[in-house]
């Protein structure tokens, strides 16, 4: 059984000026009331207020005729926020669910400061951008959406590595991770998984994949698997929305190789943390390069803008059977295995000479767990427009099926 953790380390967000003064903070995806600089030391403000402004794209339509954010997105979102509704009334605060600029600047919102996390997408910046400009009160912002301290790097921002294995050794030889400001205590038991937004589903999941089914000690092993929900951690849809912080993964990462085993997979998870950092960090850095279609190497390519097939490719009906399975298991769930998203991006991208925008538009819509660097990033990375020693990533699906779906099972699970 996993130790409970009751030590309140506090964050820098919270010091002398800070204390007995009213904080207004502006919730964005640190969707969690514990290991939060705000939720986590409500005692030490005079007044706690929240509000949630939702997306320009929540009810807006792709020009190719997809909704931005699809209903699946959506519910995932709800439920996380109805959860967060509750927890905070539960604290006496009122989360204050926003629909657009105008709707907030009429609240007329006051406090001594706003506070935020710090998002780097450009969306999310220019989004910050318009906030700010609402209030005249002092502004702090939070950065704790990565496990790596992006305060102190063992490199100024732009001396970050290109590649993401001198990335990676640099932060692990020198680098410091974020701790978390508490630790969330785990519940006694488990109950069964389901993808459903919220802070105690996140917690449910470690309980269950870390402590009751220790399935993190074989990750590195099952994590290229397609059917079933235990092959990998399948944590990212709760991370995405921060009703986990990656510190506090980490720390249980660290509390399982104490109490049971610490191996190659309990290692892997750990790396898969720090990819998802290093995406981050490229985004924060590059900005607008991301979503270019020469990517952050700015790169010519020539990509079809053939509108029939790439329905064919979001429909699942290319013929290729295991691109077809992962688009319906994706139009079905809102889910895809990460061996899945290599295939159909590599698919759409070298063997439909489709352009991988579209390709990384429809995912950022369909996707549960949809995290502007990483869905970008992971597409640039396919296209061969991102930082990589390859000039290009094309899979071989066939190959592919044949080595990670031998006898069909997952194929025949979602063509049949």
């Amino acid at each position: 059984m996993f130790y409970c953790h009751s030590v309140l380390k506090v964050g820098s967000i919270i010091n002398k000026d800070n204390k007995n003064r009213k904080i207004l903070h502006w919730l964005r995806n640190d969707q969690r009331i514990q290991d939060h600089s705000i939720f986590s030391n409500l005692n030490l403000f005079s007044s706690t207020s929240v509000f949630y402004l939702k997306s320009d794209k929540y009810n807006d339509q792709h020009f190719l005729g997809f909704d931005y954010i699809n209903e699946k997105r959506k519910a995932f979102l709800e439920q996380s926020l109805k959860e967060m509704k509750q927890k905070l009334a539960d604290r006496g605060i009122e989360l204050i669910i926003i629909n657009s600029i105008g709707e907030l600047k009429k609240l007329n919102l006051k406090a001594d400061v706003l506070t935020y996390q710090k998002l780097y997408g450009t969306e999310e910046l220019e989004e910050e951008e318009k906030i700010l400009s609402i209030f005249s009160f002092e502004k702090m912002k939070i950065q704790d959406f990565t496990l790596a301290n992006t305060e102190k790097l063992p490199f100024s921002l732009h001396q970050l590595p290109q590649v993401f294995t001198s990335f990676r050794k640099k932060i692990e030889k020198y680098g410091n991770y974020n701790e978390p400001v508490t630790l969330p205590p785990l519940p006694q038991n488990s109950f069964p998984y389901k993808m459903r937004g919220g802070e105690s589903q996140a917690l449910n999941r470690i309980k269950h994949y870390f402590d009751e089914s220790k399935n993190l000690a074989t990750y590195k092993e099952t994590r290229n698997g397609m059917v079933g929900t235990d092959y990998s951690s399948r944590l990212s849809p709760w991370l995405a929305l921060g009703n986990i912080s990656a510190s506090t993964i980490f720390k249980y990462i660290e509390d399982f190789e104490e109490i049971y085993i610490s191996n190659s997979s309990t290692y892997w998870l750990k790396f898969e943390l720090l990819w998802r950092d290093f995406f981050q960090l490229q985004l924060q850095l590059h900005g607008s390069l991301f979503f270019r279609a020469g990517g952050v190497q700015q790169k010519e390519a020539k990509f079809l803008r053939n509108t029939k097939v790439f329905w064919k490719w979001a429909n699942g009906e290319t013929g290729d059977d295991l691109v077809d399975a992962n688009m319906k298991e994706l139009n079905c769930t809102g889910w895809m295995s990460n061996r899945g998203r290599q295939n159909v991006a590599s698919y759409l991208i070298h063997d439909m000479r489709v352009h991988w925008r579209w390709g990384a538009a429809y995912l950022e819509s369909q996707l549960v767990d949809y995290d502007p660097a990483s869905n970008w990033g992971n597409w640039m990375y396919i296209a061969g427009v991102g930082h990589d020693p390859r000039p290009f990533r094309k899979f071989n699906t066939v190959g592919q099926a044949e080595r990670y779906d031998p006898d069909r099972t997952y194929r025949d699970l979602w063509l049949k």
